[in-house]
């Protein structure tokens, strides 16, 4: 008996070890937006970026005062050959029609980021590259 017991006890550990990576795996990879803002490099790019969303909509500004909307999680992706963080917030109840797309560079130093809706082309903002706007672009469109 004290075989199988312990057994049982390497599998459970074994379990709950696979399931914290998973969680810290999931945590590194995504984070909402409203909560990667709370962190120093990512509000220094967010608010840099905001100084030129003008005009900026009621919605995004409410947003940029205490970071409660309607946002993503932050999805890894690549572009160009660099890595990026993007995200985005939109206007409550109008998601598809009123959205703010925001990618952020590998180290969070810049912020590009994209205003729009499905039936609008996005204006661009931070200077995105041909590469980064296609990127941002690729979302506004259902």
């Amino acid at each position: 008996m004290p075989a199988a017991r312990a057994l049982r006890l390497s599998v459970c550990l074994a379990l709950l070890f696979a399931s914290v990576a998973a969680v810290a795996a999931a945590a590194d990879e995504g984070g909402y937006l409203f909560d990667v803002l709370r962190e120093r490099p990512y509000r220094i790019a967010w608010d840099k970026l905001m100084k030129e969303v003008q005009p900026t909509p009621d919605w995004l500004i409410q947003f940029n005062r205490n970071f409660d909307g309607v946002s993503g999680a932050l999805k890894s992706v690549d572009v160009g050959g660099r890595s990026y963080r993007q995200g985005f917030v939109c206007k409550p109840q109008d998601c598809g029609d009123r959205k703010f797309e925001v990618m952020f560079d590998a180290d969070a130093t810049h912020a590009y980021g994209a205003l729009g809706g499905r039936n609008d082309p996005p204006a661009f903002y931070g200077a995105p590259p041909p590469e980064v706007q296609d990127a941002l672009a690729k979302d506004f469109q259902g």
